[in-house]
């Protein structure tokens, strides 16, 4: 088991004593007794209970330990995961033991368990990476990428501790190279020696090609060893989520992946189309009544029409037109595109507010009923910025094998994109959702912008 597998396991058995504790807590405040708490809550509901709540807390990523998050931040999630868990707890005692769970202790509980699941996430988190020895890691290879992964190491210094980097005799090292905490061992042949005597957890691979004398033996003997070899590409997706284009060498290796497999299986589209078309009915509907509040507000505050058409890039490179709700000045382009930036001054004061709800994307469910798009997949792009940056960006035509989305992993993980350099980078997260894609996935994430909607931290670009 991984260290992050361990440290979530530890914080998900902690919620496995909270849960019960702040039931039989609420029961005591209500009644001041707890002689028929096990008559009201019997093991197996408080076991049906407690899973509830554990699940709801995975999908609001509450068990991802290493992923820094502010006070703020977690404390939104929590009550949100929390609430959210109520109402499911709910139904589970209403449904499987057919009478509710009472209002009063319902409260009660849900209040306690938010002071104890973000107490217990910000001592259990700090408890245990004051407990973990951080992994010695052994970066072989010299450039660009031992250079960068030297710097997202050092961003974790409670979990990784670089021990050395292992290169040629006589190579150059860059100026980052020369910082105190890398020094320059080589030559290549001593691999197994050095993992042997410093007691190397960790060997990232910077570069694979003849001109290192590697030993496959030694890798071999590392790996069955318990030591983690990893190239720059796995070592990136682990510290950043994100799969790093700049060290992928073709196309086939996307391809290898089970979610690019996926990308083209029938079934499974189907699956993810029904899902699609279910939840974006339900939420057409409920958001509906909201539609000639928004197309009023628009037509008083400027002229123009109250829906923005525009073309973007579907799936297999088709190109669709997608819908959003007015929220710049009419002819904002003048017949140029033009990046969008975040704080835009060709935005309405009443597009300002629909686009800070996030209310201007409504009609966009409209697309994802036609089947132009999914709830979930990388944002569609406009078709003379796609042409720009397959050009500049390597994969860039990769994030048309599935159907855009209405959200994203990428939204949730990086900033607006107002360039080249940004789309590369949000190119990386929707590679890493496409190699990882499944429905469990697309609820995480479903889930995750909804919280992050609610606290103002979601990225609509």
């Amino acid at each position: 088991m991984k260290r992050d597998e361990r440290r979530a396991l530890i914080i998900g058995l902690g919620d496995l004593v909270l849960v019960p504790l702040a039931y039989a807590g609420a029961y005591y405040v209500r009644f001041g007794t707890l002689i028929q708490f096990r008559d009201k809550f019997s093991p197996v509901f408080l076991f049906m209970l407690t899973a509830s709540y554990l699940t709801v807390f995975y999908f609001f990523d509450l068990y991802s330990v290493r992923r820094k998050i502010r006070n703020r931040t977690l404390a939104g999630r929590v009550i949100l995961a929390v609430g959210a868990s109520a109402v499911l707890a709910s139904l589970v005692k209403y449904l499987f033991f057919l009478f509710p769970i009472g209002r009063g202790i319902l409260a009660i509980a849900n209040m306690l368990l938010v002071v104890f699941v973000f107490a217990w996430r910000k001592a259990g988190f700090r408890l245990l990476r004051l407990m973990g020895n951080p992994s010695p890691v052994l970066l072989v290879g010299q450039g660009k990428g031992v250079d960068e992964i030297a710097a997202l190491l050092r961003d974790e210094p409670q979990d990784y501790k670089i021990f050395g980097r292992l290169a040629e005799e006589g190579t150059a090292c860059g100026s980052k190279s020369d910082d105190s905490s890398v020094r320059v061992i080589g030559p290549p042949f001593l691999l197994g020696e050095l993992i042997k005597s410093r007691s190397v957890k960790v060997v990232v691979l910077a570069e694979t090609d003849s001109s290192l004398s590697l030993s496959a033996e030694a890798l071999l003997l590392a790996h069955h060893g318990g030591v983690d070899v990893v190239d720059v590409n796995e070592m990136v997706q682990r510290l950043k989520y994100r799969i790093p284009v700049d060290y992928i060498k073709d196309e086939g290796w996307f391809l290898q992946t089970k979610g690019f497999a996926l990308a083209n299986d029938h079934l499974a589209g189907r699956i993810k189309h029904i899902f699609d078309v279910g939840l974006a009915g339900l939420l057409f509907l409920v958001g509906l009544p909201l539609w000639p509040l928004i197309a009023l507000l628009i037509k008083i505050e400027s002229k123009g029409p109250v829906f923005y058409r525009q073309n973007r890039v579907g799936k297999n490179g088709t190109v669709f037109c997608l819908h959003k709700f007015r929220s710049m000045i009419e002819n904002a382009e003048d017949d140029e595109p033009v990046w969008a930036q975040k704080n835009d001054r060709r935005v309405t004061r009443v597009g300002r507010i629909l686009r800070k709800l996030h209310l201007d994307e409504l009609p966009q469910l409209w697309n994802v009923l036609r089947g132009d798009m999914s709830l979930v997949g990388p944002r569609p792009e406009r078709p003379e910025f796609v042409a720009e940056l397959k050009k500049m960006v390597p994969f860039y035509a990769l994030r048309h094998f599935v159907k855009p989305g209405l959200t994203g992993w990428a939204q949730i993980n990086y900033a607006y994109a107002a360039s080249t350099k940004d789309s590369k980078i949000k190119l990386e997260y929707d590679l890493y959702y496409i190699s990882r894609m499944n429905l469990l996935f697309d609820l995480k994430i479903i889930i995750l912008t909804i919280a992050a909607v609610l606290s103002g931290r979601f990225r609509e670009g």
